[in-house]
């Protein structure tokens, strides 16, 4: 092999979220043993029952599934997806102002390379999704963290410009956040959301905006407010869907942003030079499922038991935790028992003993630096509700046995 370095951008971007902990469980998989999946952002309720028809009833005989395809999308398709946004207050012209992509992380990166360079920094809201900073870094940025979701649900008397502005420096060009947050759940109300809108015009800052869990909100509106559709907003905001989350698709990958009509162009090339087209199947089925304007208020119906079923299996248990307002997950803080009993990497010795009872957590540090020591992720819909609470007897079972200093 050469002797030449990778490149910088590559040994930037952070392992798996769930690496130092595979092969433990590797080892239990080998076994048969029952693994409880908590640590992944799925579902366990079934996509809308068109979707599931059209991804069976494919003709094998069709030419058009073997060739290649529109580099845009299909038309159908970004006609629904502009529908779904209308229904948002969102305006979006199909034709000009609309990316299709192979998931959401794919249109995410085809929208950040077209707009950052090498050195620009992005102020990544944390916690975060944990592939936004390896997205952005592998387009030649740099993220920097600053504290925003925790600190709100903490003190909702915050300002979240305040929060972020600590982060700003010279070479900042951008601004990401997720709302609803994934992991913790917190949803940025409109005020909130004014005054990012109001740091980021002030500062000139793109703003990625992560919209994924937009529909599951569990309290007050149908669906989360987009900082797209704010005053002076439309023209430097990215925002960012995915079918894998609002329709239960991740296996299709389909995903699209909506940007003004020259980001989508630069991202079109992007796009056309990393993976073409998006599947033609995978197309088809996803517009389908758009067509079932119910199915998201039904999930989000079945998330929110889930949700109360996992707080109330949790009372009591040494750790602390928000209720979230919307996505699908609980952000675990164990500091309560790290505290009484410390340790030698005490967060891992807990997750371990959980794995090691057969459920999965995903690690805090893949949520960001402030959150490495204590904290970890559950999504409780991975799994139908009575498995997720069986997973969670056995979690306070394995805080339990760290408490007494047992395997």
């Amino acid at each position: 092999m050469t002797k030449r370095a990778l490149s910088d951008a590559a040994r930037r971007i952070r392992p798996a979220v769930f690496a130092e902990l595979q092969a433990r469980i590797d080892r239990l998989a080998a076994r048969g043993e029952e693994l409880i999946p908590l640590h992944i952002g799925d579902t366990h309720v079934p996509p809308p029952e068109a979707a599931r028809r059209a991804l069976g009833g494919f003709d094998a005989d069709d030419a058009a599934l073997h060739r290649y395809g529109p580099t845009a999308g299909l038309a159908p398709l970004r006609e629904a997806m502009a529908k779904v946004l209308a229904r948002r207050g969102l305006e979006v012209d199909p034709v000009a102002e609309l990316l299709v992509g192979n998931g959401g992380t794919h249109a995410l990166f085809c929208a950040a390379r077209a707009v950052l360079d090498p050195g620009d920094e992005v102020i990544v809201a944390a916690p975060y999704w944990p592939l936004a900073p390896g997205v952005f870094t592998a387009c030649g940025a740099v993220p920097v963290e600053a504290a925003l979701t925790q600190r709100l649900y903490a003190d909702p008397s915050l300002d979240p410009a305040a929060l972020l502005s600590a982060a700003v420096g010279p070479r900042t060009k951008a601004v990401y956040f997720i709302s609803p947050n994934n992991p913790d759940g917190k949803v940025l109300s409109s005020a909130e959301l004014e005054r990012i809108a109001a740091f980021a015009r002030e500062h000139d800052l793109w703003v990625f905006a992560d919209e994924v869990y937009a529909d599951v909100v569990f309290d007050g509106a149908a669906a989360a407010p987009s900082i797209a559709a704010l005053p002076g907003m439309r023209e430097r905001t990215v925002t960012l869907h995915s079918l894998s989350k609002s329709h239960a698709l991740a296996g299709l990958r389909v995903g699209f942003i909506t940007a003004p009509e020259p980001v989508i162009a630069a991202a079109r090339r992007v796009s056309t030079h990393t993976a073409f087209n998006v599947a033609l199947a995978m197309q088809r089925a996803a517009v389908a499922a758009l067509a079932d304007d119910a199915f998201p208020r039904a999930a989000r119906d079945v998330y929110r038991v889930a949700r109360d079923a996992s707080v109330a299996a949790l009372a009591g248990a040494p750790l602390r935790t928000f209720v979230a307002e919307g996505a699908t997950y609980l952000f675990l803080d164990f500091g309560p028992a790290i505290e009484e009993r410390g340790g030698e990497r005490p967060l891992y010795a807990i997750l371990e003993r959980a794995v090691d009872r057969g459920v999965l957590l995903a690690p805090g540090d893949a949520f960001g630096g402030a959150y490495a020591s204590s904290f970890a992720r559950l999504c409780y819909t991975s799994v139908p509700p009575e498995r997720v609470v069986s997973g969670i007897e056995r979690l306070r079972d394995a805080v339990d046995a760290y408490l007494a200093d047992r395997p």
